[in-house]
């Protein structure tokens, strides 16, 4: 019996391409079809027409690359971290309508932020106003002198430094003092910025210029000289400062 199926299987193997397929089952070969006609001229391109088109910017579609500076990057850089942060924030899901609007209108509304804080800051701190306002008036900024003269009881001074043994100081305190009584009297104009000599110029009456000049020596001598000075070198200067006192009283008196 398994010998009679095996017959049968070889018969049907051996013989099985020699009946004739099912009409349809070749493949059909598609047949190319195009235009035959016989009067077609290929189309002409003016050159000079095309250089023009090529030289004028609106028909220039290659576009120009942006040269990668540090400007760039930093947009760059600055897009991708919001991008991120959006893609965090909304996960697979894509925002529309007045969500992604606002997500839209918020890197401005954080930029006009920050202008309006630098604004803020510049009008706070203000450095601009020193260099537009006018020079500040005598007497506002005073140097150690102009406030002694102005502000001080340079009497008091002279006390304290003679208790103190400072007889150069004092001598100062006595020269100023002498300066502070003779632009009191109108005798001259004291500004900081003039010299010894200045105020030498402006005293009319002699008597008092030759006294002045005399204890201009000897603030100049005590005071520039940078040397100690003794207690009894201090009595003999101070008798020309208490003399000049004397002098402007009597001219005072007259």
């Amino acid at each position: 019996m398994n010998r009679f199926i095996l017959a049968i299987s070889l018969c049907f193997l051996c013989f099985g391409n020699v009946f004739p397929q099912a009409e349809g089952t070749t493949d059909s070969i598609a047949e190319i079809k195009y235009d035959r006609a016989e009067d077609l001229n290929p189309v002409s391109f003016s050159k000079t027409e095309i250089e023009t088109y090529k030289s004028q910017q609106e028909f220039d579609y290659l576009g120009r690359i942006e040269k990668d500076s540090w400007w760039t990057r930093f947009k760059r850089y600055i897009n991708l971290k919001y991008e991120q942060f959006i893609e965090w924030l909304f996960g697979e899901y894509t925002p529309g309508g007045f969500i992604q609007f606002i997500i839209t209108i918020i890197p401005y509304f954080i930029l006009v932020l920050v202008l309006g804080f630098v604004f803020w800051l510049i009008t706070r701190l203000d450095p601009g106003s020193s260099l537009l306002e006018s020079p500040a008036e005598p007497g506002v900024f005073l140097s150690e002198e102009e406030e002694i003269i102005q502000s001080k009881d340079i009497s008091q001074l002279i006390e304290e430094a003679i208790t103190n043994k400072q007889y150069r100081l004092a001598i100062r305190y006595y020269y100023l003092l002498n300066l502070k009584r003779l632009d009191e009297t109108g005798i001259i104009a004291y500004q900081f910025q003039k010299t010894n000599e200045d105020y030498s110029g402006e005293i009319r009456k002699e008597a008092i210029k030759q006294q002045f000049r005399k204890i201009t020596r000897l603030y100049d001598f005590i005071w520039y000289g940078d040397f100690k000075v003794s207690e009894t070198d201090f009595r003999l200067a101070e008798k020309g400062f208490l003399q000049m006192n004397s002098v402007l009283e009597n001219s005072a008196n007259e």
